[in-house]
């Protein structure tokens, strides 16, 4: 068993009562993965010490909805709406074997782990065959992260060349539930790694869905996620949450990620069933999905944040708060503005951007007993920044919540620790243990993943994306009036 850890003379940011975080000078004791003691002065005789003066501890970053495979497609998305990211990202994972699903999981999150994300629900849905899942849970358990990896159906391509598009027409193949059924049913990292479920075919109908709910609650899934939006020009106005209520599938269990765009009786259901919201700002803003509902009143309780696809921009939670932060107050503000008035205070603060991104978010994964603040009994999940960096400095000092959300950045990160393991040090991320036993640092997976990418490159040209766009455009009874050229 390894050495308690000691972190030494820290500002600590410690959530108290109504989700107030109050900045306290401390010592943190972290014994078998969890914080074992919170105080002054704490001595332990042969404990490893990490000297925090002039460091700042923050709860590690909860990441609620994420596809964390998609390493090899990022800068594609740059200028993209969502009916064109549909086959250039989404359907691309026709071009991933098993071994780069491996290389973009594992890339994607060690990307998260630099950024001090130390919690994520991976919605996987580049599941085409029992390989490509392995492969996938290979890397999430080998990266240190702690995650929900969601075993995801995906609408999967059949055939696809410059000539002719066409999709698998079983969306449910015979292997896709009982390859979950079997994972789920083991434990992966003493517990660091659990299964969860991702489901977007609620077209199969009311029998196939209450089957589907069924046998996976009964494998004991932790949590089952599944995207929406309403109004939604793509995917037309109806509600996956109202079949979910009328089917009697909803339940606490339920992660809903984005949710633009909710109404009423959408927040009623929500809240009868204790549903709750991943809103990811970024690439809701980017793709015309609506605005994030994050900071709506109806949904306060309710939501956290996500990064979705770092194939498309930032992978990290400070961008996402950053972004969520300022997005609402420029709405907001604009009411006035176009009064001629201005509001004399800022409505939207920062520590409620800042607890999206943990605390809130820990409750949105249903994950609060074990993450998202930093308490007594929890995990180890921390984030320790450096407050004298150019970024940092005077900014830490005076107000430590923005220093984070309004000036940080990555390379303000100096460290970060999952269930007590350290993950990053000194500004750079440390090197895996492969399940071969191999030791594998960020140069190594950066020359894999080089390799990988130009495959899938070469692949790529034999692609036609303008045929895939229309045959989808077909599928989902596409108005083109509704995508006018702009």
């Amino acid at each position: 068993m390894s050495k308690p850890l000691l972190l030494k003379g820290s500002t600590a940011l410690i959530h108290e009562e109504n989700d107030i975080v109050v900045p306290r000078k401390t010592d943190i004791l972290i014994s078998g993965g969890k914080i074992e003691k919170i105080g002054d002065s704490i001595e332990v005789g042969d404990a490893q010490i990490i000297d925090c003066a002039g460091k700042l501890i923050s709860p590690g970053f909860v990441d609620a909805h994420h596809h964390c495979w998609q390493t090899q497609l990022k800068g594609r998305h740059a200028n993209q709406m969502l009916l064109e990211y549909l086959p250039t990202g989404n359907l691309a994972a026709y071009l991933f074997e098993p071994n780069d699903i491996y290389l973009g999981e594992l890339g994607g999150l060690m990307e998260l782990i630099d950024a001090g994300v130390t919690t994520v629900v991976d919605h996987c849905h580049a599941i085409y065959s029992p390989e490509h899942a392995d492969a996938a849970l290979k890397a999430t358990i080998e990266s240190g992260i702690r995650s929900v990896f969601c075993y995801s159906t995906t609408f999967r391509v059949a055939e696809w060349n410059q000539e002719s598009f066409s999709m698998e027409q079983n969306p449910l193949p015979d292997w896709f539930l009982a390859h979950l059924v079997k994972l789920a049913s083991k434990k992966y990292a003493d517990g660091r790694v659990e299964i969860g479920f991702g489901y977007d075919l609620f077209f199969a109908g009311e029998e196939a869905n209450k089957m589907v709910f069924k046998t996976v609650r009964d494998a004991g899934v932790k949590l089952i996620t599944t995207h929406w939006a309403n109004k939604s020009p793509v995917f037309g106005s109806w509600s996956n949450i109202n079949t979910m209520d009328q089917q009697q599938l909803a339940g606490p269990d339920v992660l809903v990620s984005h949710g633009n765009q909710l109404d009423d009786n959408d927040a009623a259901i929500l809240k009868k069933h204790g549903i709750s919201i991943a809103a990811t700002p970024m690439t809701e803003l980017q793709m015309g999905l609506g605005l994030p509902v994050c900071y709506d009143p109806r949904f306060e309780d309710c939501s956290g944040l996500g990064i979705d696809c770092h194939a498309s921009g930032a992978g990290d939670m400070i961008t996402q708060m950053r972004v969520s932060l300022q997005a609402e107050r420029g709405i907001f503000n604009q009411k006035y503005i176009d009064q001629g008035k201005n509001p004399s205070t800022c409505k939207q603060t920062v520590q409620h951007a800042f607890n999206l991104a943990t605390l809130k978010g820990a409750r949105a994964c249903k994950l609060e007993d074990k993450v998202g603040s930093i308490a007594v009994g929890k995990a180890a999940d921390l984030i320790i920044f450096d407050t004298e960096t150019p970024a940092m400095v005077c900014a830490a000092r005076k107000d430590p919540i923005a220093a984070i959300v309004l000036h940080s950045s990555v390379r303000d990160i100096d460290t970060v620790i999952v269930g007590g393991v350290v993950r990053k040090a000194g500004g750079k991320l440390l090197p895996i243990r492969t399940g071969e036993g191999e030791s594998c640092d960020w140069k190594d997976v950066v020359a894999k993943l080089d390799e990988s990418y130009n495959l899938i490159e070469e692949k790529a040209k034999g692609l036609n994306y303008g045929v895939a766009t229309q045959t989808l455009a077909a599928a989902f009874q596409l108005n083109w009036d509704n995508f006018p050229k702009v």
